[in-house]
């Protein structure tokens, strides 16, 4: 969990410091330089997935695709650049959203079950394709779980910012 993940270094430190500091220099700046690819991959494949959305639900912005990738980047960037505290506040609101939008997805599901209001479509495929859509259809579950808890997992951003935490910080950032 992320307190217990949060709580050997009570005054903040990335996976860096903590390699650094246990393992020694070399396993550090490997952790680093881990860090550093996963940062630019996920901004790119963030932004790129956002923007892909924004632009199937709007699709006169499609043509403006990479300037709106490269804006939210530097949006990205300026405000990573303000500060833990201020960058936190900032990237709370989509994480907030997002959560909340999941639960009302999932309440309306289920009021919706219950209900018996939920509408299934059944659609006829031959056996070979059933067969095929059977493993496919699991592989894009698990997929959409990997990808849910990869959204919500902040512990390298948690721990970093265990200082702007109030006290005990540690706790709080837990």
């Amino acid at each position: 969990s992320i307190s217990r993940a949060v709580t050997p270094c009570p005054l903040g430190g990335s996976s860096y410091i903590v390699a650094h500091e246990n393992l020694g220099a070399w396993p550090g700046l490997i952790a680093a330089a881990a860090l550093l690819i996963d940062y630019v991959l996920t901004v790119a494949v963030s932004v790129t997935a956002g923007i892909a959305a924004i632009t199937s639900a709007f699709p006169t912005l499609l043509h403006f695709r990479i300037e709106l990738c490269l804006f939210a980047i530097a949006l990205i960037t300026w405000m990573n650049l303000r500060g833990v505290k201020e960058s936190g506040t900032f990237f709370s609101i989509p994480t907030y959203s997002f959560i909340f939008i999941a639960v009302a997805l999932i309440g309306v599901g289920v009021t919706r079950l219950a209900i018996g209001n939920l509408a299934v479509n059944q659609v006829t495929l031959p056996m070979q394709v059933e067969q095929g859509f059977q493993s496919l259809s699991l592989f894009i579950i698990l997929r959409a779980f990997a990808s849910g808890c990869t959204a919500l997992t902040g512990v390298e951003a948690i721990s970093n910012g265990i200082p702007a935490f109030k006290k005990p910080e540690a706790e709080n950032a837990g």
